[in-house]
């Protein structure tokens, strides 16, 4: 584990619970290390899964935008609990090059989640 997440304490999660919802502020991300956790639109539409060894949250600190999708364990979870200060730090150390990519990243993730919502919320 780097220095940065070294001192932070893991949180547990029972399946069932929800981490976040929709519109909730950002002040954690969170580094998964074991279960797994169910991706939710705004119509409770499952759209993702987040796996061991992902790291989640982080886009809306980032962009600082509040939550756009609805979190919940699916299986007993172990995670890092990462601060919104110490994510914010880390990018800020980042390179030119990596902000630039990682901010590309995020624009095309929030595009490609707008449409999806769009055509999600057409159907139902």
């Amino acid at each position: 584990m780097s220095n940065v997440l070294k001192n932070i304490n893991p949180v547990n999660w029972k399946s069932g619970t929800t981490i976040y919802k929709i519109g909730d502020e950002a002040n954690f991300a969170y580094l998964l290390e074991k279960g797994e956790v169910e991706v939710l639109s705004k119509n409770s539409v499952k759209v993702g899964f987040i796996n061991e060894k992902e790291v989640f949250g982080e886009q809306s600190i980032l962009l600082n935008t509040k939550r756009t999708v609805t979190l919940k364990i699916t299986k007993d979870s172990v995670a890092i609990k990462i601060p919104k200060k110490t994510i914010i730090a880390e990018f800020q150390k980042s390179s030119k090059l990596i902000k630039a990519i990682l901010r590309t990243t995020y624009i095309r993730l929030m595009n490609l989640d707008n449409t999806i919502r769009d055509n999600l919320d057409s159907i139902v």
